[in-house]
This record gives structure tokens, sequence and C-alpha cells, in this order.
């Protein structure tokens, strides 16, 4: 009697297991379907890359024009450069709510953050859901990283850093002509 009382305690320790088992994953397929993603999550696809308006998540962006330029004129005051100015006339929209719009340039590889001889408007304009701003960006680059072959493009992103890879992030191929104005007057921004 003593082995066949051992053998129904083990079936029915196995037979609690197995209840407890089955209801602890029932609970956790209840907590997995409640659960709301976040905005990496959200935003995805996390890089988006093209020509004419460009969508990733809540961020668009839009280039309108890429010129080179010796020197420029912003408040009507001359800045000069060491190297040579790239100003992109372009257009950043977004959707979600966003405290900072992080804007680079990416030459062959080599990234160039925004001037700060550029406009301060585009800096300090509140970036606000659903209306996009129109100016122009402003990037010292060094002339010889402008090959004629290579590649230029803007990286703009909802966050501190355009190359961080968990945020929506639009990459905008550019096509510059190589000829270097001497004088450029850079448009404030205007939404």
């Amino acid at each position: 009697m003593s082995r066949l009382a051992s053998a129904r305690r083990a079936v029915t320790a196995r037979g609690i297991a197995a209840v407890l088992v089955a209801v602890a994953l029932a609970a956790l397929a209840v907590g997995v379907d409640r659960l709301e993603p976040g905005p990496t999550a959200r935003y995805a696809p996390f890089s988006a890359s093209g020509s004419g308006l460009v969508t990733s998540g809540p961020l668009s962006v839009e280039v309108h024009d890429a010129e080179l330029a010796a020197t420029i004129v912003v408040d009507d005051e001359v800045r000069t450069t060491n190297g040579v100015f790239v100003v992109v006339e372009a257009t950043i929209g977004w959707t979600g709510m966003t405290d900072f719009v992080a804007r680079d340039l990416l030459v062959d590889g080599r990234v160039y953050d925004a001037s700060s001889k550029g406009p301060t408007s585009f800096d300090e304009s509140e970036p606000a859901a659903g209306l996009p701003v129109r100016g122009d960006l402003v990037f010292e680059v060094d002339p010889a990283a402008l090959a004629a072959d290579g590649t230029v493009e803007l990286v703009v992103s909802m966050g501190i850093d355009a190359q961080g890879d968990l945020q929506p992030q639009v990459v905008v191929p550019l096509s510059i002509d190589p000829t270097v104005v001497d004088e450029l007057t850079i448009e404030v921004v205007s939404r």
C-alpha cells in the first residue's frame, strides 16, 4: 500500500505542478497582450532614405536645394569659414512630440554637425507637432572632402544624436553643384 500511496502522491504533485504552469502561462499571455509598445517600437522602421518627401515614423524631411558658399550672410552679418559652407534648404516636420531635432551632414561616411555660424532660429524653433519648419541648414565642410564621385547625405533624427539607431531617422542623399558661390544670404526659419 505504501507503494500505491507514493505513486498517487507523485501523480497528484505532477498534476498540481502542471495546473500551476498552465495558470502562469495564461497569466503571462494576458499580460503580454496588454503591453503597449514604447516609442521605439511604435516609430519603427527607424531609418528611411530617399528623395522628395521622406518619412520615418513621426519625422518627415524634404530637401528643396543644396549649395556651396565661401561666405554666408545671416541677419546682415557676413560669416566666413576655413572650409566651405554647405547650405541645405529643407522642410522638417514631425507628428509626435519632441524636444530636439538633430541634423548632420554625412560626407563619404564622415559626420559634420550643423554649424553654429548658421541661423540660430532653426535651433531655437520650438518643435511643434504638425507644424513643419522650413529653413536653411548650414554645415562647414572641408572642400577636399567633397569629391566629385563622393556621397553627401543629410541625416535628420528626433533626439540628440542624428546617427543614433534607436530613434526615427531620415537620410536624404544630396545632389550638390560643385560651383562655390562667393556669398549666400541665409533664410531664417518659417512655419
